[in-house]
């Protein structure tokens, strides 16, 4: 019998509203449901350009802390124009 590690599958992305400052920094973040927060720090910054399976992809990441002291990582689909919130 062989013995597989137990992988857990990332949640799907969520959409969230993001208010960004003149040079598109996050400076408000709105989870679904829930009151919007100030951003107080961008932790990391990266980009992702590809074509995944034929599907191209084009996304600015961020690790920020919300004002609450709440870690997220954001990313800016540069395709689609929409913000999301990736959980794992």
């Amino acid at each position: 019998m062989s013995h597989r590690p137990h992988l857990k599958p990332l949640d799907q992305p969520k959409v969230v509203t993001v208010r960004t400052d003149e040079s598109g920094e996050p400076t408000h973040v709105r989870m679904p449901g829930k009151p919007a927060r100030p951003v107080a720090v961008v932790r990391e910054r990266w980009r992702i350009d590809d074509e995944w399976w034929r599907q191209a992809i084009s996304r600015d990441y961020r690790v920020i802390v919300l004002d609450d002291g709440k870690v997220i990582t954001l990313y800016h689909d540069l395709l689609n124009g929409l913000w999301y919130v990736q959980k794992g």
